[in-house]
């Protein structure tokens, strides 16, 4: 049963940041055709890596970087620098540690969803590794959202999580702070 339940959930993966991109794409083909190109290119990378990975349980921290920042460099055609991504982790730990495919991303994606930005006031995003967690934070500057949020994204990542480490997120929402903990497997 945990089986089916896990591939229902990989199946919900097919992120809502390639219809997003499909548009974005449709505008800069429009309006800034030099930047479409570049924008194609590094959508291709991000849904090439949703394609090879959504089966897998677990990939390296490694992988996850590479991706994360594949789909960062989206961001940065789409927002310039009204999404700004730091990012905290050891070269040499990025090799011994595990995480379900596609867990960063859902994060920055949350992250862009719920909050306003601006070049003048950037939505910062900080991912840092302390002992065996994944720390995702980000300020709170809440959008006025046209529909409610479904809260699927942080449900299937939870339940993602939950099924194939045996370990919980924890999500923490405070007035001004959001934070999601991840913890990490490690190989050794």
């Amino acid at each position: 049963f945990k089986a089916f339940e896990l591939e229902a959930l990989k199946n919900q993966i097919d992120p809502h940041c390639i219809w997003t991109s499909l548009n974005t794409l449709s505008h800069l083909i429009e309006v800034k055709p030099s930047k479409a190109k570049l924008f194609n290119d590094n959508l291709a990378e991000v849904y090439r890596y949703i394609l090879q990975n959504k089966a897998r349980s677990l990939v390296l921290l490694k992988e996850e970087v590479v991706f994360l920042n594949n789909y960062y460099s989206l961001l940065k055609i789409r927002f310039d620098n009204g999404v700004q991504l730091v990012m905290k982790i050891s070269e040499e730990l990025m090799d011994q540690c595990l995480v379900p495919p596609i867990s960063l991303q859902v994060l920055v994606e949350n992250a862009i969803k719920h909050n306003e930005f601006s070049e003048q006031l950037p939505l910062v995003i900080s991912i840092e590794l302390v002992s065996e967690e994944l720390i995702v934070h980000n300020p709170v500057r809440k959008k006025n959202l046209r529909k409610p949020s479904s809260g699927i994204g942080l449900h299937n990542l939870a339940e993602r999580y939950k099924l194939t480490t045996g370990k919980a997120i924890t999500i923490k929402e405070e007035e001004k702070d959001f934070t999601v903990i991840l913890p990490v497997l490690m190989i050794n």
